[in-house]
């Protein structure tokens, strides 16, 4: 699968515009600009398939509780980062997209196994557009190994110190190439730009996935990335940053 050389990092938000992270006017500034889509996915207490990266809703809308603490509709009562966005459902997002970009999805963790893994499937499988999925996790990347294996899937990797030492030492234990070749097998590793080397690169190719970078956040980064990785996962790109070479034709 072709994202092209640039993936906007939880949409193309800039805060500064009133447009904030995973939210439907960065993933629609996304696609004017032609730029795949990285986004996360949660659930909700009633099981809706919520588009939202921390586990916490004290970063984005100042509240000091989880999302999966409340229901969607009680979700729709908070905004975002001081604007009128609201966290969209998945099923949002892939109305406003329409297949006009590829999608990357990421399965957040702190559900049952399986359980946001089939219900975000269940969506997707109705999709017409181009999209892949990817976690940490390489039991959620098995789960569509074996149960939607018509999906593209990839390993996100990371040797970077979280402040969670568990959190940590399960990620050490899930960059090792051999976690990939026996459980989650995925079509490409999108690794930590803190993390990643030729060596990285060369496990990649020796596992037969492509190789992601993730995330650039200045034009140096991004630059630096592209010796690495065929596709780059940003954000905070320049106002005159030139999208022109940007395809997903392979």
């Amino acid at each position: 699968m072709n994202f092209g050389k640039y993936i906007a990092h939880r949409g193309l938000h800039d805060i500064s515009k009133g447009i904030p992270e995973n939210t439907l006017s960065a993933f629609e500034r996304a696609c004017e600009k032609g730029l795949a889509i990285e986004l996360d996915v949660r659930l909700t207490k009633d099981g809706r398939v919520v588009v939202v990266h921390d586990m916490s809703l004290k970063r984005i809308c100042g509240i000091d509780a989880d999302v999966k603490d409340f229901t969607y509709e009680q979700l729709c009562a908070f905004n975002i980062r001081d604007t009128e966005e609201k966290i969209p459902l998945l099923s949002q997002v892939l109305k406003l997209v329409k297949g006009r970009v590829p999608l990357l999805i990421e399965i957040k963790r702190g559900h049952g196994p399986g359980v946001l893994e089939k219900r975000t499937y269940r969506l997707l499988a109705k999709y017409k557009g181009e999209y892949a999925v990817q976690s940490f996790n390489p039991f959620s990347v098995l789960w569509f190994r074996l149960f939607a294996s018509n999906v593209t899937r990839g390993q996100l990797v990371s040797k970077f110190r979280t402040k969670s030492r568990a959190e940590y030492v399960t990620r050490r234990i899930f960059a090792l190439p051999l976690v990939w070749k026996l459980i989650s097998a995925p079509h490409f590793i999108a690794c930590d730009l803190r993390t990643v080397s030729l060596k990285m690169a060369f496990r990649a190719v020796d596992c037969n996935a492509d190789l992601i970078t993730w995330t650039a956040n200045s034009r140096e980064l991004i630059e630096t990335a592209e010796q690495f990785s065929k596709s780059v996962i940003c954000e905070n790109f320049p106002d005159d940053f030139d999208f022109s070479s940007n395809s997903f034709e392979d």
